[in-house]
């Protein structure tokens, strides 16, 4: 019988000049916290604003969100009405700003001392005014966001940064998720959502008169961290009926797909965008 030769198959490992580069930590910065304003928002500026920065805070107020900031690391310009400055109308000139911070009020005030703890929105802005009787409650503060946003894109750099501070609401017994709101038409504008930080309240919400409880209380709001994209890199999608929510990233693997479709005897050829991911993502203190 045959001698049978065995041949081994086995192989070394390939060599690689692949290193492992870093330091190894989980010292890292979060998307949640518990705590407040001050203490989170260090965080997202550590992480997104380069030191010597621009900064425009439009919506100033007391400098709540900088109490423990080295403000003389950035350009900080501090902005509000009380100083005479609407957020929807910046007195900057185009591509003139590293960064915009924006914090307007989040809520309406049907009840006249509902959340006292924030900017009265009706006494601060004056979207529920006969002047934009088009816009009321829910929608006159998404409004704000919308306009003050925009004016923000016009002011800031190609790929400079907006920081938004917001939280959803129960309003006429329905649920608006405003972040979701802000982030689909701010990408549809052409702002990419970059980060999302929640930040839990340490204390309980005021008390409450209610006969049956429907909803959850909202204990938590969010920053929200977006980045104006040049046109080269950046196509504004198209809302549909199908799709709740879209996250334009940083960096877009946009594809365009053609379907043929048809209307009576004639074959209509027509663009279907496709992009981005899918996603979904505490209350915040008086600045």
């Amino acid at each position: 019988m045959a001698s049978q030769t065995v041949i081994s198959t086995s192989t070394k490992p390939k060599k690689t000049n692949r290193i492992a580069r870093g330091l190894a930590t989980n010292e890292l910065i979060f998307s949640a916290y518990q705590g407040t304003n001050d203490e989170v928002f260090p965080h997202v500026l550590a992480l997104h604003i380069p030191k010597g920065s621009i900064v425009a805070d439009v919506t100033y107020g007391k400098g709540v969100f900088w109490r423990t900031i080295d403000k003389t690391a950035y350009d900080l310009r501090p902005t509000d009405l009380t100083t005479g400055v609407d957020c929807r109308r910046l007195p900057y000139g185009d591509n003139a700003i590293d960064c915009v911070v924006f914090d307007p009020p989040y809520m309406h005030t049907p009840g006249g001392t509902a959340h006292q703890n924030h900017q009265n929105y009706e006494n601060y802005y004056t979207n529920n005014a006969i002047s934009h009787s088009s816009k009321k409650y829910h929608e006159a503060v998404l409004d704000l966001y919308f306009e003050g946003s925009k004016e923000a894109f016009r002011a800031l750099k190609p790929g400079g940064m907006l920081i938004i501070k917001c939280q959803d609401e129960v309003c006429a017994n329905r649920q608006r998720l405003t972040h979701v709101e802000i982030i689909n038409e701010l990408s549809r504008i052409g702002f990419a959502v970059v980060d999302l930080f929640v930040v839990v309240r340490n204390n309980k919400p005021g008390v409450s008169r209610i006969l049956k409880q429907v909803h959850a209380r909202k204990n938590h709001s969010y920053f929200l961290v977006f980045r104006k994209v040049t046109p080269s890199s950046y196509r504004v999608q198209k809302r549909n009926a199908q799709m709740t929510l879209r996250l334009a990233e940083g960096t877009h693997s946009s594809v365009y797909h053609r379907s043929p479709a048809r209307r009576g005897n004639k074959s209509v050829s027509t663009e279907r965008y496709a992009s981005g991911k899918c996603a979904t993502g505490r209350a915040g203190k008086s600045r």
